[in-house]
């Protein structure tokens, strides 16, 4: 072959692994284009939110992971001297009632990405002298938590603001020990039935999400029946 028939030929390979040719599975998942323009919004809003505002709405009657606390807590089994991440903790009204489970032998790892939301987790814990509460400063890429640090880990309405889900996924199974508990609530997504805001604000349904964890390494353990419009899966790290 000449030079320049070679030439052609990597030229041709570079075009098509660049363009439409290259198969999805091959293609990096942390590009954070997959975010709808109104989750980035929202996204960004979370740099500095109305702290105040965001309590009343999280911790309100009618909000479902508000009114079913306590039949979330129980499908964690808590129990004391266990070691939880509540990773989008938000106004960290759950962390406090982990905290209350797991007892002053466990810890409680609240993790947000708004610094506000995080000295409010603070400074609340503090006032209730729950001193197993540590409150995290995430960031988009990793909730910053220590290897082998927790036994199980939270997340709900959160992951479909995750920028960048397999590194944020690879950080989770570091911090998860072995055999670990990862329980996820999110919003089901289907078109023509959910409603618009979801549509617009979440970025994929129930099944692209359990694909992107079971490739990070857990496994689909079970599914909980529990809520109207969002799902309850529980997965094991392996």
């Amino acid at each position: 072959m000449s030079s320049r028939s070679h030439l052609i030929r990597m030229l041709v390979v570079a075009v098509l692994w660049g363009g439409v040719a290259v198969p999805a599975s091959a293609q990096p998942h942390d590009q954070h284009d997959h975010l709808t323009p109104t989750a980035r919004r929202l996204n960004e809003s979370f740099a500095d939110p109305d702290v105040q505002q965001w309590i009343a709405r999280f911790e309100s009657e009618g909000r479902a992971i508000y009114d079913s606390r306590f039949d979330i807590l129980d499908l964690m089994a808590l129990k004391p001297g266990v070691d939880v991440a509540d990773i989008g903790a938000g106004s960290g009204f759950l962390s406090r009632l982990m905290a209350q489970r797991v007892g002053p032998g466990g810890t409680v790892y609240a993790v947000d990405i708004a610094p506000s939301m995080v000295e409010h987790i603070d400074e609340t814990a503090k006032a209730m002298e729950l001193d197993n509460v540590t409150a995290l400063l995430g960031d988009p890429r990793s909730p910053r938590l220590a290897e082998s640090s927790v036994d199980v880990v939270f997340i709900a309405d959160s992951y479909h603001h995750f920028e960048f889900p397999m590194e944020m996924l690879a950080e989770i199974k570091k911090a998860l020990r072995p055999d670990g508990l990862f329980l996820l609530i999110d919003y089901e997504r289907v078109e023509g039935q959910s409603a618009d805001f979801v549509l617009n604000m979440v970025r994929a349904g129930k099944d692209t999400f359990t694909r992107e964890i079971v490739e990070a390494g857990f496994e689909l353990v079970e599914e909980v029946d529990m809520l109207e419009e969002q799902y309850v899966l529980k997965f094991r790290s392996r």
